[in-house]
C-alpha cells in the first residue's frame, strides 16, 4: 500500500486564468523536492476537501494551506509558498521585513484585479475581471469590501 503524500502547503488558484496557471507553472518548476500540492479552485474535491475556503475567497485570490488547515490568502499567500521555494527563500524572507505588506497587499490587489491585462489571460474566462459596469465613471476600479 503506497503511503499518502504530506505537502507542506496545498495552493489553490484560479484555474481558468491564464496569468494565473503561467505563475502556477513557474512555481510548479520551482518546487524542486515536490512539496506543494497545487490545485485549480474548480477542481473536483477541492470545495469538499478544504470547506473552510468560500468560492468568493478563492475566485479573488490564491491561498496557501498549511496542514494544520491555517490559511493564508493573496499576498500572505504568495510570501507564504516563497518561504518553501529553494530558489525564492531570500526574496520570500525580504516580503517579511516591517511594512511590506503596506506595499505587497495593494500590489497583490491590483494584480489580481487586472490580472486579465498581462497576455495569456482572456478577460471572458477571468473570473476576477471587472465588467465596464462596475468601473467608476472615470475608469477606475471600486474599492473591494474586506
Amino acid at each position: 500500500m503506497q503511503e499518502a503524500r504530506r505537502y507542506v502547503r496545498t495552493v489553490i488558484f484560479d484555474g481558468e486564468c491564464g496569468f494565473c496557471l503561467r505563475a502556477i507553472r513557474i512555481g510548479r518548476r520551482l518546487d524542486w523536492w515536490r512539496r506543494m500540492e497545487w490545485r485549480a479552485r474548480l477542481e473536483p474535491g477541492v470545495r469538499e476537501r478544504f470547506p473552510q475556503l468560500s468560492h468568493e475567497e478563492t475566485q479573488r485570490r490564491m491561498v496557501s494551506i498549511r496542514p494544520d488547515g491555517r490559511t493564508y490568502g493573496g499576498f500572505f499567500a504568495v510570501r507564504d509558498i516563497m518561504l518553501h521555494l529553494p530558489l525564492m527563500l531570500l526574496p520570500a524572507l525580504l516580503l517579511y521585513l516591517p511594512g511590506m505588506s503596506c506595499i505587497g497587499v495593494p500590489c497583490y490587489r491590483w494584480i489580481a484585479s487586472h490580472r486579465y491585462r498581462f497576455g495569456g489571460a482572456r478577460e471572458e474566462t477571468c473570473s476576477i475581471s471587472l465588467a465596464p459596469k462596475e468601473r467608476g465613471g472615470d475608469g477606475s476600479q471600486r474599492p473591494e469590501a474586506t
